[in-house]
């Protein structure tokens, strides 16, 4: 997913904007992206240790001895000594100048949906065939649920992720979510539960997962097919959980872990390492 700007800018200005050095040609940006959909003209970050060895182009913020490729079709490198950071400080700007396209279209609800009193629907959200949002449910801009689903009391779907890097004075800057979140069919989603939109990309449900109450779907999280996932379970950010899977209540799972299918994660498990199918 990559997120467009109002009207395109040029990595040099943003150096300049913000006071940091441009590595490579100067190019235009028009969209923002996770590095690992970055074209052209695009504008991403690259955290220390990685290589851009496999890109043919676009801007990205890294450190200043960061391996690209050479020629004109090399990365263009915004050198920083906090990628993450400046990149974090670069959306605050583009915010502000030129801003980003955001959903503004009304949200597209197919006619046999049954939406409770209560529910707050915002633009640029799409419903699909025979779904139910119960009441209170809160389903936020860019969100995309399928056929045949149920969206339980009081659930929140789509807000900002809770995603955080410091300044120098160790004062914590949020990244602004660009993402959102993409939900199949014949999906269950409990009450009081939260699923953030993604940070640059969306966080993603398959057909026929079932979440039960009171759980936390972090930003960037992918749920396979047929996945059920017990009460109070905890989320963190880009965990990826296989087909089939069994989360059970209560359990924790760290951030950028991934569970095979079909395994089985017990009541209050915390998972600080891969599962393998």
């Amino acid at each position: 997913m990559a997120v467009k700007l109002k009207r395109p800018v040029s990595a040099g200005w943003l150096c300049h904007t913000m006071g940091l050095h441009l590595i490579g040609p100067d190019r235009d940006i028009h969209v923002i992206c996770a590095l690992d959909a970055l074209g052209d003209d695009g504008l991403s970050f690259a955290l220390p240790g990685k290589t851009l060895e496999h890109l043919h182009g676009g801007t990205v913020f890294g450190l200043r001895t960061l391996r690209v490729n050479g020629g004109g079709n090399g990365v263009t490198v915004i050198g920083s000594e906090d990628p993450r950071f400046d990149f974090i400080r670069a959306q605050y700007t583009l915010a502000e100048t030129p801003g980003f396209e955001r959903e503004s279209a009304p949200a597209d609800i197919h006619a046999t949906v049954r939406i409770a009193p209560g529910a707050v629907i915002e633009d640029g959200v799409a419903i699909g065939e025979g779904t139910v949002v119960g009441p209170n449910a809160v389903l936020r801009r860019g969100t995309r649920i399928g056929r045949w689903c149920e969206i339980q009391s009081g659930a929140v779907i789509g807000d900002a992720g809770f995603g955080f890097e410091r300044d120098a004075q160790n004062r914590p800057l949020r990244m602004i979510h660009l993402g959102g979140v993409r939900i199949g069919d014949h999906v269950q989603v409990g009450a009081l539960t939260a699923i953030a939109r993604g940070a640059l990309e969306d966080t993603v449900l398959e057909d026929y997962v079932k979440i039960n109450n009171l759980c936390h779907i972090a930003h960037n999280c992918r749920i396979g097919w047929g996945t059920i996932i017990g009460a109070c379970a905890d989320l963190c950010g880009s965990v990826t959980i296989g087909r089939n899977c069994w989360i059970a209540p209560n359990c924790a799972i760290r951030q950028k872990i991934e569970i095979g299918d079909a395994a089985i994660v017990g009541m209050g498990a915390v998972v600080v390492k891969d599962v393998p199918a």
